[in-house]
Parts: structure tokens; C-alpha cells; sequence
């Protein structure tokens, strides 16, 4: 499988990838993210939610608890699969301005960890 950057900005990157099927596109989503820590949280058809840490003790106690989430969006056209990656976190849930700034480090790690992942 191959994966070209189409765009990306602070909270999405896009890619389109080539070359598998969507069960495989899938699984290595699936392992990747898992590889990453973050379990798959759900799963509706095109829509997956990754996400570690826990959203309560997020809100309650801010940048002190572990909390990231990433949605995650598949369109197919034939066989070029555009694979959407998004930071899903609020202000609340990043923890105020730190908490920005660490989930958008962690992101921006993510997203080059997942474009290497795919070369």
C-alpha cells in the first residue's frame, strides 16, 4: 500500500491510499493505531474513534491525565482510498492551552509515524 499526502493543517491531514483492499486498509489501521496506543474505541462503517487516556478524569482534572483522540474517516472511489486523519479534541479536552499544544505535538507525531508506516 502507498500513501501520498493530499492536505493537512493543524487538526487533519489527508491522505490517499492505493494499492490493497478496504479489509486491509483496515487492519493496518487498526495495527498501527494499536501500535500507537490508541485502541480502537468505535467503529461506525467509515468513521473509526481511536483514542487513549479517559475523558472524565480529563475534563475533571485538565493537563494532569493522559486523554488523545483521533478520528479517523474512509471514502473509497475504486481502489484510491482518502483516508482522513483528525485531532478530535476540544479546548476542554486538550486541558487549556498546554494541553493544545501537547495534543497537537502528539498529532503531528502520529501523523508521521502513519506516513512512514505506510511507505
Amino acid at each position: 500500500m502507498q500513501a501520498t499526502l493530499v492536505d493537512f493543517g493543524n487538526d487533519s491531514v489527508v491522505y490517499n491510499i492505493t494499492g490493497g483492499s478496504r479489509e486491509e486498509l483496515e487492519n493496518k489501521l487498526n495495527l498501527f493505531f494499536s501500535s500507537e496506543g490508541l485502541p480502537l474505541k468505535s467503529d461506525n462503517g467509515d468513521e473509526k474513534v481511536f483514542q487513549k487516556g479517559n475523558k472524565t478524569l480529563r475534563v475533571l482534572l485538565g493537563v494532569f491525565v493522559k486523554y488523545f483522540r483521533v478520528a479517523v474517516t474512509i471514502k473509497q472511489q475504486d481502489q484510491l482510498f482518502s483516508v482522513r486523519i483528525l485531532r478530535d479534541m476540544s479546548l476542554v479536552l486538550s486541558g487549556g492551552l498546554i494541553g493544545i499544544n501537547k495534543s497537537r505535538a502528539e498529532f503531528n507525531r502520529i501523523s508521521e509515524a502513519f506516513k512512514a508506516y505506510f511507505k
